[in-house]
């Protein structure tokens, strides 16, 4: 699962962008820029925030930067 998707799954169970970005004690343009897959990597704490809130939401996946296979081939 890559950032963008993760954050896809934040905003499916009823999260905004603001209010992810609140949460995780960044700006709301940080969100978007990796809810669009403009930022690939974020800073670490953002990530283990991000990580720490879909967990509560119940999200079992971790995102990862590293390519899978199948964008690999058509990327």
């Amino acid at each position: 699962m890559q950032w963008k998707d993760y954050i896809a799954a934040i905003a499916e169970r009823g999260l905004t962008q603001k209010q992810l970005a609140d949460k995780a004690g960044c700006g709301q343009a940080t969100i978007s820029d990796i809810a669009s897959g403009k930022t690939r990597d974020p800073r670490s704490s953002i990530g283990f925030a991000l990580i720490r809130i879909g967990k509560r939401l119940g999200i079992k996946a971790n995102p990862t930067t590293t390519p899978t296979k199948s964008e690999a081939a058509h990327g």
